[in-house]
């Protein structure tokens, strides 16, 4: 990759029980927190004069399907496309750049312990809150090699976030 690049990292919704950890759904409560973090980025990306996601990824898993789905409805130009890089698992440093050969932004929706490692590799900061589920973070990437992003947003948990009412 030779131009920066916006790759944001969403964390899943929070999900019920299932009989297998890939059956997990979204609950009630994690459908409001990713629809309001995703209402709040798109604002965000609006007045910060940033692209819009111009290709969504999304785990195979399904809770990371459907939080893929209710960002799209937030505006995306293409996906979400299922990953298989992304499930539970993953490590940073098993990624290349290739996903981002035509777009300005990138998202991917995947799970823990991944993100917090992503991040904390590819900006070369560990003193970073975990992403809570719904929780994202938004990068400015050079490379995907340790200390090749800078973080632009970081919006770890929406239980904490004051402007949202999930009653």
């Amino acid at each position: 990759m030779t131009a920066k690049v916006l790759l944001t990292l969403w964390r899943h919704g929070e999900a019920g029980s299932a009989s297998s950890d890939a059956a997990r759904e979204l609950t009630g409560r994690g459908r409001v927190e990713v629809s309001a973090m995703a209402s709040d980025f798109s604002a965000w990306l609006d007045a910060a004069g940033l692209p819009v996601v111009a290709k969504l990824y999304t785990s195979p898993l399904i809770r990371a399907q459907q939080t893929a789905a209710l960002l799209a409805q937030h505006g995306c130009s293409e996906g979400p496309d299922i990953c298989a890089d992304l499930v539970p698992g993953a490590i940073p440093e098993g990624f290349d750049d290739s996903a981002f050969d035509d777009y300005a932004h990138v998202a991917a929706v995947t799970h823990q312990p991944f993100l917090s490692r992503a991040i904390a590799f590819w900006t070369d900061d560990a003193t970073l809150a975990s992403l809570a589920p719904a929780g994202y973070a938004t990068l400015q990437v050079t490379s995907l090699e340790r200390g090749g992003a800078t973080l632009l947003r970081h919006r770890p948990d929406p239980r904490s976030a004051g402007h949202m009412r999930l009653s």
